[in-house]
């Protein structure tokens, strides 16, 4: 089992100071009770975990309000560390990692993009433990393309029904008027032959025309 693991700050409340990872479990946070502590407001009471397994060194955050990161990573998942790596707690805190680890293939850590630590392969015999992924479903065969509509003709309103032609009054009210005049005229000439003066009926005397002596 590979030994002699270390944090070494560089930036911080003391830079220098060295941290000896001597236990298999060792909390980090700015809580007297951590294993590690770190007296700096960036620095959550319970900020990280430091997990000794095998000949290796896993780091894990601990839902810290201002992140751990590794080489400029923050991590969402326990990461495991090499030597050389660079510790980030907050935007104050820095520290080294050294220590040489036993890795292999299966457990070297990839990482993705920025912003999203990597976890390690999952060793040879938990790979085999996984089932096959489930073959494919078979795409189901095209359906035949529908015949195209038969081709419509254009299409003729009927016309609207027309309204039955009123028949015109027009002469009626011509005929009626004309009776209305003849009327109002004779209405006139009798009044005046009714009010007519005396002189009148004798200039008509005079003159030999005959007048109806009723009036008189």
């Amino acid at each position: 089992m590979a030994s002699g693991f270390r944090l070494v700050v560089i930036q911080g409340p003391q830079p220098g100071e060295t941290f000896t990872l001597d236990k298999e479990v060792m909390n980090v946070g700015r809580d007297p009770g951590n294993d590690i502590v770190i007296n700096h407001p960036q620095i959550s009471r319970q900020h990280a975990r430091l997990m000794r397994q095998g000949g290796l060194m896993v780091l894990e955050d601990l839902n810290s309000r201002n992140g751990t990161f590794v080489n400029g990573i923050r991590l969402v998942t326990p990461h495991t560390l090499a030597n050389g790596d660079v510790i980030g707690m907050g935007d104050s805190v820095t520290m080294t990692f050294y220590g040489e680890t036993a890795q292999s293939p299966e457990t070297m850590v990839m990482t993705t993009q920025p912003g999203i630590a990597a976890t390690p392969f999952p060793p040879p015999a938990a790979r085999a433990a996984y089932p096959p992924p489930p073959p494919a479903a078979a795409a189901p065969a095209p359906r035949p393309a529908a015949p195209p509509p038969p081709p419509v003709g254009p299409a003729y309103a009927a016309p609207p029904p027309q309204a039955p032609a009123k028949k015109s009054r027009k002469g009626l009210w011509i005929v009626l008027a004309c009776l209305g005049l003849l009327v109002v005229c004779c209405v006139i000439v009798l009044l005046v032959l009714w009010f007519a003066p005396q002189s009148f009926w004798q200039t008509l005397i005079d003159l030999g025309i005959p007048i109806p002596t009723w009036p008189f």
